[in-house]
């Protein structure tokens, strides 16, 4: 079909007019500028509905998200302060990466 083109003649002009009017009726009421779907009140409803739900379950998932990022710093603060200590006097000791021969100690 792609190497067949309209026959010329009355018809076919009529037809092809029509169709680009089609189209240009359809580009101008359904799509932006741009290329993409306009969106009229029920899409503005639906995509407001959307973001209010998206908004509540971030929301909700960043709470228990810190929540249990704060009790975990909790734990480890406890942990810390019944188990350890720090050294007194001493720092961590120098190190410098291997050479090729030599092995990490």
């Amino acid at each position: 079909m792609s190497e067949q083109t309209a026959k010329a003649g009355k018809l076919s002009g009529k037809l092809q007019e029509a169709y680009k009017n089609i189209e240009t009726r359809f580009t101008e009421r359904f799509l932006e500028e741009d290329g993409s779907l306009k969106v009229g009140n029920t899409g503005k409803k639906v995509v407001s509905a959307y973001h209010k739900i998206e908004d509540a379950v971030v929301g909700g998932y960043e709470k228990v998200e810190d929540t249990v990022v704060n009790r975990y710093k909790k734990v480890e603060g406890a942990f810390v302060e019944a188990f350890l200590e720090k050294k007194e006097g001493e720092g961590l000791p120098e190190t410098s990466p291997p050479s090729d021969g030599e092995e990490r100690q």
